[in-house]
C-alpha cells in the first residue's frame, strides 16, 4: 500500500499539470492562400521526339544518330502570372547537344539547333497545404536542324574547303511545327511573398497538322512530310512574386 501512495503522489502533478484537451494546443499553420503571383521558371526537358518520315528515311539510307534513341535535351524558361487558381505561362527551349558525337560510323545525322517557343494555360485541379497540381493546355512551334556527314579519308587542301563538295554530305535539314501540348504539373504551393519552388510537368506534343522538311542551302522537292509527336518531362524551380493574401 505505502508503495502505491508514493507512485501516485509522484505521477499525481504531471497528469494534473497535463491540458483538459490535448486538441486545443497549437495547430498547423493556415494553408497561404495568396490570390496572385509573378512566376519565373527555369529548368531542364528531356522530349521524346517522333518524326517518322525523316527517320525511316535514316534508317533505309543506313544514317546513325549520335545517340540511338531520338532523346532531346534542352533548357527552357518559363514566365507568367497566376491569379487563384489560375496560370498562363510563356515558354521558351534551347536544345544542347549532351551526348557526345559519334564518331564510330561513316555516315551520321547530327542535331545542330533546336528550339521551341510557345504559351500554356492551367488550372490547378488538386490543391493542398504544401503542393499544386495543375493541368495545363498550349499552344506553340518546335523548330530543328540536322547535318548529314558522310565521313572519308580523303585529303582535302584547306583552301580549297569552299569548293569542296562531297556525294552524301547534306549540310541542312530543317524542320518546323506548330503543336498542342497538354501536360500535368505538380509544384510546391506559394509560401511567402518571395518564394522558391520546385516544379515537374509530364507532357505530351502533337503537331496541328504535317509540314514538309526543307533545307537552307537548296529547294528541296518531294521532301518527306512529318507531324511532330513528343513526350516530354520538364523538371525545374520556380521563383514567385506573391500579393494581395486574402482573408479567411
Amino acid at each position: 500500500m505505502p508503495r502505491f501512495l508514493l507512485l501516485f503522489l509522484l505521477t499525481g502533478p504531471v497528469a494534473l499539470g497535463q491540458a483538459v484537451d490535448s486538441a486545443q494546443g497549437p495547430s498547423l499553420p493556415a494553408k497561404s492562400n495568396f490570390k496572385v503571383s509573378m512566376i519565373t521558371e527555369i529548368g531542364v526537358m528531356g522530349a521524346l521526339t517522333s518524326t517518322p518520315n525523316m527517320q525511316a528515311f535514316f534508317r533505309q539510307n543506313n544514317i546513325k544518330r549520335d545517340f540511338p534513341i531520338p532523346l532531346d535535351p534542352f533548357v527552357y524558361l518559363n514566365f507568367g502570372p497566376r491569379y487563384k487558381r489560375l496560370k498562363l505561362m510563356i515558354q521558351a527551349g534551347y536544345g544542347f547537344n549532351y551526348f557526345p558525337p559519334n564518331e564510330r560510323d561513316a555516315l551520321v545525322v547530327r542535331r545542330t539547333y533546336a528550339g521551341f517557343a510557345g504559351a500554356m494555360l492551367g488550372y490547378d485541379v488538386l490543391n493542398d497545404r504544401n503542393r499544386r497540381l495543375y493541368l495545363n493546355v498550349g499552344v506553340g512551334g518546335v523548330n530543328y536542324d540536322y547535318a548529314v556527314l558522310n565521313r572519308t579519308s580523303q585529303s582535302v587542301a584547306f583552301q580549297n574547303l569552299p569548293q569542296y563538295s562531297q556525294a552524301g554530305n547534306i549540310p541542312s535539314l530543317k524542320f518546323n511545327n506548330a503543336y498542342w501540348d497538354v501536360n500535368l504539373e505538380l509544384s510546391q504551393r506559394e509560401k511567402r511573398k518571395l518564394s522558391v519552388a520546385s516544379v515537374f510537368r509530364l507532357g505530351y506534343r502533337r503537331g496541328w497538322q504535317p509540314n514538309a522538311w526543307q533545307s537552307g542551302t537548296v529547294q528541296l522537292r518531294d521532301a518527306p512530310l512529318d507531324r511532330l509527336s513528343q513526350v516530354y518531362f520538364q523538371a525545374g524551380f520556380q521563383l514567385s512574386r506573391n500579393y494581395a493574401k486574402a482573408t479567411k
